[in-house]
């Protein structure tokens, strides 16, 4: 059986593209449906739940091209799916005990481990001296907004390493999930969102969400606020739509650059989701911070380029 065509330029564009939307915009929906509905478990659970009913419809009725779940398939993916819900776990408790900036410097650090990792372990190509430097770049970058506008605790620093060392992980995982595993990006999708939503009930005891929302539910109605009204709901909605949209993208995407490519990708993401969220919300920023976040998106940029470079000079025949 002949293997696939490789994706197209114009594929990966939209695929990136969408997921560059989605992931840039999704934390910052998440922020204003946590300030109704304060529990991150619940919210991302609806999450989970709202792109699997989708998806298993849209499948059932021919839309797109789902498999129906099996446990073979349900076993292979456990894995990276727990993964994938400890990176969940890991984000909330570094955003909880420090800042937005602080997380950002940490994620910054994922390129260049995910570009070791896929050198050592998956035997990819190491980058060029200047694909390397792009990646200490948005590196640097990073952790000098981190320095200019945010304090790193000590609580915040031990949940950031732990955080780092998950993530890199599940980089790494995830595209040889997407290289050995034969689903269609819709199908891994669907399995993710099912076991991930599966693994809710054992996160929301260890982070004691399941007590808080026990209480919730046993106090008398006119004794608490209703939780949900229109203005907990249509960011929670929003926040579902923007999930579905990033599910099939970050699968999407993956499947069609390199693991260092798509962390990048990240990083450029999340450094939008804090340009966003100043311009938005604070306008607090220093210059010095401002200035970071353009050099690590430029880094980002001319990265992507490098690489591209550094792809097609590997393709160029030998000649003598």
């Amino acid at each position: 059986m002949a293997p696939p065509p490789p994706p197209s330029a114009a594929y990966i564009a939209i695929m990136a593209s969408l997921y560059a939307v989605c992931s840039s915009t999704l934390s910052i929906v998440n922020k204003w449906a946590l300030l109704g509905l304060p529990y991150p478990g619940l919210v991302t659970a609806c999450q989970f739940l709202t792109t699997a009913v989708v998806v298993s419809i849209a499948g059932t009725l021919k839309y797109i091209d789902v498999e129906p779940l099996r446990k073979d398939k349900l076993m292979q993916m456990a894995p990276i799916n727990i993964v994938f819900y400890l990176a969940i776990f890991t984000n909330g408790q570094v955003l909880k005990y420090a800042t937005v900036e602080t997380f950002i410097a940490f994620r910054s650090l994922t390129p260049l481990l995910v570009s070791a990792l896929d050198t050592v372990v998956r035997g990819e190509p190491a980058p060029s001296r200047r694909t390397l430097c792009c990646l200490c770049a948005i590196a640097l970058g990073a952790a000098s907004y981190a320095h200019n506008d945010a304090r790193i605790t000590p609580a915040g620093y031990a949940w950031g390493v732990v955080y780092l060392s998950i993530i890199v992980t599940e980089m790494v995982y995830a595209k040889h999930v997407t290289a050995t595993i034969q689903l269609s990006t819709w199908s891994l999708v669907l399995y993710q969102n099912t076991i991930a939503l599966f693994l809710w009930p054992f996160a929301s005891l260890v982070s004691g969400e399941f007590q808080s929302l026990r209480l919730l539910v046993q106090t008398p109605e006119a004794e608490s606020e209703p939780l949900m009204t229109m203005t907990t709901l249509v960011p929670l909605l929003l926040s579902c739509v923007l999930a579905i949209g990033i599910s099939f993208s970050a699968w999407g995407t993956r499947s069609a650059v390199s693991a260092t490519q798509f962390t990048v990708l990240g990083v450029a993401c999340k450094l939008a989701t804090v340009a966003i969220n100043v311009l938005a919300w604070s306008h607090h920023a220093s210059i010095e911070a401002q200035f970071s976040i353009v050099v690590c998106i430029l880094a980002s940029v001319a990265y992507q380029q490098s690489a591209k470079a550094d792809k097609a000079g590997k393709a160029l025949p030998v000649t003598k």
